[in-house]
C-alpha cells in the first residue's frame, strides 16, 4: 500500500536530499539554503512516498497563499520503483488528501520528439487531469510547459503571474528578471 507522509526539514536533509541531488540535473536544483528558507517561511513542505516501510520517492510542494494552487516543486519516484503505478497513486493521494482538492500546478520540460522522456512525462500528467495553459517559459535556458490541474477557471495571464510568483520565491527577483521569461 502506498502512502504519502509529510516529513521535517531535518528528515528531508537526512533521507531525501542526497537522492534529490542525484535525480535532478544540477541546473534544475535549488540551493539547500533556498530550500531551507522556503521551508522556514512556511511555503515549502516535504513528503516522502512510502511502500510498506520503504521510501520510494518524494514530493517537494509549495503553497504561497490560500488563493494560490499548490505548486509541485519536485516529484520523483526512485528508478527501481518506476513504471509500476506508484507515481500515479502517489499523485492521487497528493491531490485528494494533501491538497484537499485545491489544485496543483507544475512545469515540465517542453515535449521534444528527440527526448522521449519529455513526451512520457506529459502523458503521465495528462492522464492525471493536468492541462497545458498555452504558455511556454524559458527558465535558465531550458524551455518548459506549465501544466495545471485546477477545478476553477483561471485565465492564462493570471496563471502566468502565479507561476512567476513561485519562481520569484524560489529563485529570487533578480534571477526571474534576467533568466526567466514567457515565450508564448
Amino acid at each position: 500500500m502506498i502512502d504519502v507522509v509529510e516529513i521535517t526539514l531535518n528528515e528531508f536533509k537526512e533521507d531525501i536530499y542526497a537522492k534529490y541531488i542525484r535525480l535532478f540535473p544540477e541546473d534544475e536544483q535549488r540551493d539547500l539554503e533556498k530550500i531551507e528558507k522556503t521551508y522556514k517561511d512556511g511555503i515549502e513542505k516535504f513528503y516522502k512516498i512510502i511502500l510498506k516501510d520503504m521510501t520510494i520517492g518524494f514530493f517537494m510542494l509549495e503553497k504561497l497563499s490560500n488563493n494560490y494552487p499548490f505548486y509541485i516543486d519536485y516529484f520523483a519516484i526512485f528508478n527501481e520503483f518506476q513504471n509500476k503505478g506508484y507515481g500515479t497513486k502517489a499523485m492521487q493521494i497528493l491531490g485528494n488528501k494533501i491538497t484537499d482538492g485545491k489544485g496543483l500546478i507544475a512545469e515540465i520540460e517542453k515535449e521534444n520528439i528527440n527526448n522521449p522522456i519529455t513526451i512520457k512525462r506529459f502523458e503521465f500528467y495528462k492522464r492525471l487531469g493536468f492541462n497545458k495553459i498555452g504558455s511556454e517559459y524559458l527558465l535558465y535556458d531550458v524551455l518548459y510547459t506549465p501544466i495545471i490541474n485546477i477545478n476553477k477557471n483561471i485565465d492564462k495571464r493570471n496563471m502566468d503571474i502565479i507561476f512567476f510568483d513561485y519562481y520569484k520565491t524560489n529563485c529570487g527577483e533578480l534571477d526571474v528578471k534576467t533568466k526567466c521569461k514567457i515565450i508564448k
